[in-house]
């Protein structure tokens, strides 16, 4: 526990502290314990729409929008007697310099530890600091990055490839499903969490991926609390004697915005639509193809199995009452809100959600996913444009192995033909030397773009090549058979 002194929860987050049974240990689990989680359909959680709690607090119209059930329950020791909530500061102090830690990542950003990191930052000489695509302002880098503590991420988002470029922060290609088994034992890993429920545990709400299990064998964890952060379903929770220091919070997770799809990925997400079977289960990335691609199979009996939501899906589960299982959720606080205490959305580990053994077993399972670039053998690039890394290997070569894996699956890349207004095509004679090979081409079965579907399981090179000359921009056309004529003829 920490060693600063208790502060005094305000009314709604002392409620929600109540006693857990049994104390808990690392390896604790349990999934939703909503008393509608035993339903299969999908229902509003209580504070969604605007409301009064018991405990005077109005519920889905500001700060406090759990569940009246988890407002005060009389005659419980409260979990508060049982820990000790520090000061951000102090909890930065407990980091060994030297150490390996592990930040949030997706929308679960921990704004006063952040804060309070910065503020702190020159007691380190060289801390290591690793995490992934954050949705935030990465306000942690606004002091001592390389003088204080070096920082690698296994997935470049647009906010820091200015200084992946400069070779301040290092890159490391990771497939999804490994990261939890490189970070092993990390010595610190930072969460951001809801307040306690009435078994004592804790919910890692939108962020569960590979924060749970990185949490679960860390040698510190240091949870940032938030009555903002929505507790999950699905196997999102850590009991509190999973956590070493406690930080109270009023920060909400960061947001992300969906745009409307252009109209060529509307294009692009209708021919991709056609090949997802009835009554499969559906993968897809975030971006404006795949919340295209929801639009268009809501009426169908498909379950989503994906590595991240989007607010699109709120419209998908209520048309379609169907189930989605997750690891991110990524959106709004429209969305947050919604996955509140909802068991239609499982959010669970990256062993569920990316294990291609867990995805081979699913019947139908259609993989859909985007890259930077084709090359005329099926090569996928979804990292790099022009040498320089702008992404992650992510989960999609996770997903496309599941796919191929998986009876009656569908590995399917979906990309416009072109870019910078079509003055550059998207499928390419070959990848280039600098090029990252995100996804072999053995692993890819069909591309789509808004001209038409490429077939490429069971085809020759040469074959797959007339296959995706054939959906290229047509102003590229003419060169890519050229370049595969002359290809042929050495």
């Amino acid at each position: 526990m920490g060693d600063g002194d208790p502060i005094r929860l305000g009314p709604c987050l002392q409620s929600l502290c109540s006693a857990s049974g049994a104390a808990g240990r690392r390896g604790h689990s349990r999934c939703c314990h909503d008393a509608q989680a035993s339903s299969g359909s999908v229902f509003r959680p209580q504070g969604y729409d605007q409301g009064t709690s018991p405990c005077g607090r109005l519920c889905g119209a500001g700060r406090h929008w759990y569940s009246h059930v988890e407002c005060a329950q009389a005659g419980a020791r409260p979990v508060v007697d049982r820990i000790s909530f520090s000061d951000p500061h102090e909890a930065v102090q407990k980091i060994p310099d030297g150490s390996l830690v592990v930040f949030p990542q997706g929308c679960a950003e921990p704004s006063r530890f952040y804060q309070a990191f910065v503020d702190g930052v020159t007691r380190f000489s060289h801390l290591r600091v690793v995490s992934g695509l954050q949705f935030g302002s990465y306000p942690f880098l606004a002091r001592g990055l390389q003088d204080n503590f070096d920082f690698t991420t296994w997935h470049v988002g647009e906010r820091v490839q200015p200084l992946v470029r400069a070779g301040r922060i290092s890159y490391m290609p990771l497939r999804y499903s490994d990261i939890p088994k490189q970070f092993a034992n990390a010595d610190v890993v930072i969460i951001h969490t809801s307040p306690p429920d009435g078994r004592g545990d804790v919910s890692l709400g939108v962020s569960v991926g590979v924060t749970r299990q990185l949490a679960l064998t860390a040698r510190l964890v240091i949870a940032e609390i938030s009555e903002q952060m929505p507790f999950t379903c699905g196997e999102s929770t850590l009991s509190c004697d999973d956590i070493d220091i406690f930080i109270d919070s009023g920060s909400a997770p960061s947001q992300r915005f969906s745009r409307a799809p252009e109209e060529v990925c509307g294009r692009i997400a209708a021919l991709a639509a056609e090949l997802v079977p009835e009554s499969g289960t559906l993968q897809m990335g975030i971006g404006a193809i795949p919340e295209a691609l929801l639009d268009r199979i809501g009426d169908r009996s498909v379950s989503l199995h994906t590595g991240m939501i989007t607010d699109r899906v709120i419209d998908f589960v209520e048309q379609s009452d169907t189930k989605v299982v997750t690891g991110e959720v990524v959106g709004s606080e429209r969305l947050f809100r919604f996955v509140h205490r909802n068991p239609a959305i499982q959010v669970v580990p990256c062993s569920r959600t990316h294990d291609a053994r867990v995805l081979a077993a699913l019947p139908g399972f259609t993989a859909v996913n985007s890259a930077l670039e084709v090359d005329l053998s099926g090569q996928v690039n979804a990292e790099t444009r022009g040498g320089s890394v702008v992404s992650g290997v992510g989960g999609c070569l996770d997903f496309m192995l599941g796919a191929k894996l998986a009876p009656g699956g569908k590995a399917i890349i979906a990309l416009p033909s072109s870019a910078n207004d079509s003055q550059q095509s998207r499928i390419v004679p070959l990848l280039a030397g600098d090029a990252a090979v995100t996804v072999p081409r053995h692993c890819v079965d069909y591309v789509v773009t808004e001209f038409g579907v490429a077939q490429l399981a069971g085809k020759s090179l040469q074959e797959r090549a007339r296959a995706l000359i054939d959906i290229a921009h047509p102003r590229f056309r003419e060169a890519l058979a050229t370049a595969v004529t002359e290809r042929w003829s050495k």
